[in-house]
């Protein structure tokens, strides 16, 4: 089928997955010229190699930015001799069936596979970037049927599979109890999970996947802000929340921003923020099990005469331990409350606040959304979605 219009061509070569595109380029000339000079792979919308031909001293980070998502390359090497850094968009992570135009408003990553929830909670899907998969997975709550239900998702796994965990608890509201679900990936099934929590976490606070657990930044139920907050552990080899395992500080108050990192895919990063004083501190654990963890002070910046302003609570940062730097993803809103010249912004801060900059990631195109841009540092993973049987 030679005369093929070229254009039906891509858009069939654009469909085939990541793992497959080796032995589709040297099928012809014609098919391999078309993935060369990049008619394929910008439709492609997913993680090529080309795109994981890193630089020296560059992170690749999936960034969910005005509901979408995109690859991002981040470059540190700046900060050594104080000049700007360098952020910039490599590629709009679009396989999602674009035509849908699906917003996203949430996303959960485990070591390269992606949890991906819709701006209405109509949708869930599980997806891989880098193979071109897809499972599509029914939000139909079996603890609340008949309810829309808006969950706190996790991503996890075992020895012999991947999990999502969903939990909804709004103790206050009348007729909408606790619940929790699992839904197990080999089986294509959701179950009840049967726990009752003595713990509040916030609905910007996403649960951050390390070694097959989840943790997420959460506060005691009962006591409120009489109690310090914690760190919680879903295992989901057990299925089961963990004791609660401590912080590296104290917060007490709503005020406070307290965000979570993954770093190298081995360690778990903690920033705090004092919601009166503004100064941050950065830890990193040097122990971190689902039963036992141990911290490292990274380094604290006075932030004050920086910015003037406190980051938001469940946002999303970088750490890059050899610079001595990290990078903060949060929303910077113009002081004359003029929607139009409010900005997603990166914040890059070095050590005792040495060195700092910002980079204007775009307009906030919808304010009222509360989505905060959420980043993460991309891995691509080899993990086979199979359709469920």
């Amino acid at each position: 089928m030679f005369n093929l219009p070229t254009d039906l061509v891509v858009e069939i070569l654009s469909r085939v997955p990541v793992t497959s595109v080796r032995s589709i380029r040297s099928t012809c000339k014609k098919w391999n010229t078309l993935f060369r000079d990049g008619s394929v792979t910008k439709k492609h919308g997913s993680v090529t190699k080309k795109h994981l031909a890193k630089r020296e001293g560059e992170f690749l980070e999936i960034v969910l930015l005005n509901l979408r998502l995109c690859l991002m390359s981040v470059n540190l090497n700046g900060i050594l001799n104080g000049s700007d850094p360098c952020i910039r968009t490599i590629a709009n992570l679009i396989s999602l069936n674009d035509s849908d135009k699906l917003e996203i408003t949430k996303v959960y990553n485990c070591e390269g596979l992606l949890l991906c929830v819709t701006e209405d909670y109509t949708k869930l899907v599980l997806w891989n970037p880098y193979t071109w998969q897809t499972r599509w997975i029914s939000v139909e709550s079996r603890s609340l049927p008949g309810k829309k239900c808006w969950y706190a998702n996790a991503l996890g796994y075992d020895k012999s599979t991947h999990k999502i965990l969903r939990f909804f608890n709004v103790s206050d509201a009348p007729g909408w109890p606790y619940a929790c679900e699992i839904y197990n990936v080999n089986s294509n099934t959701w179950r009840v999970f049967d726990f009752t929590p003595d713990w509040n976490v916030e609905f910007n606070d996403i649960g951050l996947s390390l070694k097959g657990n989840t943790y997420w930044h959460a506060r005691d139920k009962l006591s409120g802000e009489a109690s310090p907050d914690f760190l919680l552990c879903f295992d989901f080899t057990a299925e089961r929340f963990v004791p609660r395992l401590p912080l590296p500080f104290r917060s007490y108050s709503a005020e406070d921003a307290v965000n979570l990192s993954i770093v190298r895919e081995e360690q778990l990063a903690v920033l705090f923020q004092n919601g009166d004083f503004h100064n941050i501190g950065i830890w990193v654990t040097t122990k971190i099990e689902p039963y036992a963890v141990s911290w490292s002070k990274f380094f604290a910046v006075d932030m004050a005469p920086l910015t003037g302003f406190g980051f938001y609570d469940g946002g999303s940062f970088l750490v890059d331990e050899e610079k001595r730097a990290v990078v903060v993803f949060d929303q910077l809103f113009d002081e004359s409350r003029n929607p139009s010249t409010d900005r997603h912004t990166a914040f890059f801060i070095g050590e005792n606040g040495g060195y700092f900059r910002k980079v204007d990631l775009g307009e906030i195109k919808d304010p009222k959304s509360l989505v905060l841009p959420h980043a993460f540092s991309y891995v691509p993973s080899s993990v086979q979605i199979n359709p469920p049987a």
